[in-house]
């Protein structure tokens, strides 16, 4: 009798969607002033795109005993259109089948799980001495558990005290709806921990939200729920939200926190999220001070003064564990800032001087590097796009390869689109690394359209997928069939592809399926100051 009044109440909610979208084109048929007898044909056309017909189908006549068209007249204003459509039981079968079919297994299995609960109930007066043991021991377990996390927050530096978070939100909306008061309200569901949640529109383009009181361990966690929060919101307005089209600038404070240095530094953060196609929500504390980056000068001074430390991030071998080679990544130190990644200066203008100045320093380094060490290295290292053209930095390298040893390789890495968009005019640089026995490493390789074009380049060693090829790789079958497009047309020129930005076990499973040979990420280690320091997990 339940499952009937179910199915009743399904057939009849979904009859009122139709009713709603029948009503939704008649407005929309109105509003683009079609006449009926006139536009007969788009008109048609239109109610088809909607599961609506203007005449009854002739096959419906023949079937007219089992299933009986429905006949509905919507009106919007001056205009009403007859348009038939299938009953929602007939449109929507799967979705009836998939409940039932869901709703008779719970049945079921709640039916056996209250014979095995009659069943325990019967047994337990025949154990009632052990279990005052049991709940001892649960204690005994609950206590260390408690303790374990205790000492895991202490070793990590976590401070238990609780902050506020600041966050800016740009997201492709709707002009016309009201997004300060859509956004309260999702967010008032979503968090309902939180009771003084501030939502306001800035400048007309950013949503400001304010979250009081969050534990400092659960920072990042509640940036990433709001984001997927709303998404989720957009993607109900536009089909075609993508999460890239949403991005979350945030930064915590404490009580009593410059409101204005708590605003630039979430302004800051949103900026790497805008220039990021990977990474869509960034955080940044207020005691790390974000908003004024390295200008290109004062990033070039400071490696005139040898102000700057190079990491290695190694590549590992994924049938073996061994370590393929080191790609070299440059840290520059400032006094408010700390060591800063390539990453915040690297996109900044640089004359053709400051980039020679950039890349001498960093082979320098890592010609001494590798000259201390016994081993056998092979350093990877990613030039400044301008040097590639730049024939003083080429007749300066052989001099600096030649001092290395024998056992001891150089190589460099060039993005996919630099090589293929100025091959022509690299070719001065390409002779100079076939000549001195170095190779290329083709970097932020997204498709393997261009890969054929390699066979005519022997100086090109491997391939290096693009981080946005990995990120969300086990969710995105997309990306999994283009890793497999650039694996196969690489095979066919003996060309191994490596997995940059690789964090989790899965994607590594994933990848070693669909071929790649190597990968580096956080997964396997961190950027490291020593080459000896990697161990493979």
């Amino acid at each position: 009798m339940m499952l009937i009044s179910f199915n009743f109440v399904l057939n009849d909610a979904l009859h009122q969607k139709v009713h709603a979208s029948g009503q939704q084109f008649v407005k929309h048929v109105y509003e683009l002033n079609l006449s009926p007898s006139i536009n007969n044909e788009v008109l048609a056309a239109l109610a088809k795109s909607e599961g609506f017909v203007l005449e009854v189908p002739k096959p419906a006549e023949n079937f007219r005993h089992l299933v009986n068209i429905e006949r509905e007249v919507f009106s919007y204003k001056t205009l009403s259109l007859s348009l038939y459509h299938y009953p929602a039981w007939v449109t929507q079968s799967y979705l009836f089948i998939l409940l039932n079919l869901i709703i008779l297994g719970a049945a079921g299995w709640s039916y056996r799980w209250w014979g095995l609960l009659n069943v325990s109930r019967r047994i337990t007066p025949k154990n009632t001495m052990i279990q005052p043991t049991k709940t001892i021991k649960q204690n005994k377990i609950r206590l260390i558990k408690q303790v374990k996390k205790c000492e895991l927050s202490s070793l990590y530096g976590v401070n238990r005290a609780s902050h506020s978070l600041f966050l800016l939100i740009e997201c492709d909306f709707d002009k016309k709806t009201d997004k300060e008061a859509i956004f309260k309200v999702l967010i008032t569901r979503k968090l309902t921990e939180f009771k003084d949640v501030s939502v306001k529109i800035l400048n007309s383009s950013y949503l400001a939200v304010t979250l009081p009181h969050i534990p400092t361990p659960e920072l990042d966690s509640y940036v990433e729920k709001l984001h997927q929060s709303v998404f989720l919101l957009c993607q109900n307005y536009q089909k075609s939200m993508t999460h890239k089209n949403i991005k979350i600038g945030a930064c915590d404070y404490r009580l009593g926190a410059d409101k204005i240095a708590v605003y630039q530094l979430a302004k800051s953060a949103l900026m790497l999220s805008q220039n990021s196609s990977v990474q869509h929500s960034h955080r940044l504390a207020l005691n790390y001070c974000q908003e004024k980056p390295l200008s290109s000068k004062q990033v070039i001074e400071n490696i005139k003064k040898n102000k700057f430390i190079l990491f290695f991030q190694p590549l590992f071998e994924l049938s073996s564990g061994e370590i393929l080679e080191h790609e070299a990544l440059i840290r520059v130190r400032y006094s408010q800032l700390g060591l800063l990644a390539a990453r915040y200066f690297i996109n900044q203008v640089y004359s053709n001087q400051d980039a020679l100045i950039l890349d001498k320093a960093v082979i320098t380094q890592v010609k001494k590097l590798m000259l201390s060490e016994s081993s056998a290295l092979t350093v990877s290292v990613n030039l400044h796009p301008k040097n590639w053209f730049n024939n003083v930095f080429w007749e300066w390298l052989p001099s600096q390869i030649a001092e290395l040893k024998l056992s001891a390789k150089l190589q460099f890495e060039i993005s996919e689109t630099e090589f293929f968009t100025h091959r022509e005019s690299i070719t001065n640089a390409l002779d100079v690394i076939k000549k001195n026995r170095s190779q290329i490493v083709i970097d932020n390789v997204k498709s393997s359209e261009k890969v054929a074009v390699l066979t005519d380049y022997n100086q090109v060693c491997g391939l290096k997928l693009s981080c946005e090829l990995i990120h969300l790789l086990n969710e995105k079958t997309q990306n999994q069939r283009q890793i497999k497009k650039i694996v196969e047309a690489a095979n066919l020129l003996n060309l191994p592809v490596y997995a940059v930005g690789v964090e989790t076990q899965k994607e590594l499973f994933t990848l070693a399926k669909l071929g790649v040979v190597g990968a580096q990420g956080f997964y396997f280690s961190e950027p490291l100051q020593e080459f000896t320091q990697a161990v493979f997990n």
